[in-house]
């Protein structure tokens, strides 16, 4: 099995209660994660599955680099360098090819549509004060050449089609639906070689779903790998290869979706 991502016994928790200088009352903690442990095959679309409050958003930020777990290792391998994201920067992470898509909105109010699209595109060597003064008339035809190569990745698909002829708009005037479907997009034109979707299906349209099905499809087509959390079991048995049942921090079942939501346990979670 070729493992871009090894995930070896993480442990997280989080303070319940604070004093005044923000410690915790008598040792009060939470944990989240408890000795989880999973290999993330490359190519692949794997879901983690379970119910809210169990850590699987937890997990997704340690991998991220935005929290430090109290133990255990996580390790990412490009196929060029191999890092440990428990130890590694944010920004570290991501540059190495980690791309993501959080739970809500997260776009940058202020930018147009075509802007944020160009954000993602664009080599990180030009996003420099340098570059951008002394070397303006170079941006700017290489911006030209960049919205073409965005326009040639976006036309495929239908959703992303939509958000091209709204370029010129606020990317804060969109739809919740439509902001969701800028930031997968973005990771469309991203160079990343695994993505972290949380809950890609939540508040499409049912024309939307078509984009996500494709999207999934194309990236896999071009050897990228998923992660995904999600609550829409109809989805997870259309578009995931793997799946692992996440309860108390810990992984309970994996396998085929079919295999992991036969479980009375997963059952009772899902109402299924």
């Amino acid at each position: 099995m070729d493992t871009i991502l090894d995930i070896k016994d993480i442990h997280k928790s989080f303070a319940v209660n604070f004093g005044r200088k923000g410690r915790a009352f008598g040792n009060e903690y939470k944990n989240v994660i408890n000795g989880l442990s999973i290999g993330l095959e490359r190519g692949r679309v794997t879901a983690l599955v379970g119910g809210n409050g169990e850590g699987k958003t937890t997990l997704f930020n340690i991998i991220s680099g935005l929290h430090r777990p109290e133990g255990g290792s996580i390790l990412f391998n490009n196929g060029r360098n191999t890092i440990d994201c428990t130890i590694t920067s944010p920004w570290k992470i991501a540059s190495s090819g980690v791309g993501r898509m959080f739970q809500g909105t997260r776009v940058f109010g202020g930018l147009s549509v075509i802007d944020h699209l160009l954000l993602q595109a664009r080599p990180v060597a030009a996003e420099t004060p340098f570059n951008n003064v002394i070397f303006p008339l170079k941006i700017r035809k290489s911006d030209r050449e960049l919205k073409q190569h965005i326009y040639e990745n976006l036309k495929e698909f239908d959703e992303f089609r939509e958000l091209w002829k709204e370029g010129k708009k606020a990317a804060s005037s969109l739809s919740f639906a439509r902001q969701r479907m800028l930031s997968l997009a973005g990771l469309l034109l991203g160079t990343y070689d695994l993505l972290l979707l949380d809950e890609p299906s939540s508040g499409l349209s049912p024309e939307s779903f078509n984009t996500l099905y494709n999207f999934l499809d194309v990236m896999t087509a071009r050897g990228k790998t998923v992660l995904l959390i999600e609550h829409n079991m109809e989805f997870i048995k259309k578009a995931v290869d793997h799946c692992h049942y996440m309860a108390e921090g810990r992984i309970l079942f994996s396998g085929s979706p079919e295999e992991v939501l036969s479980h009375d346990k997963v059952k009772q979670s899902y109402l299924l």
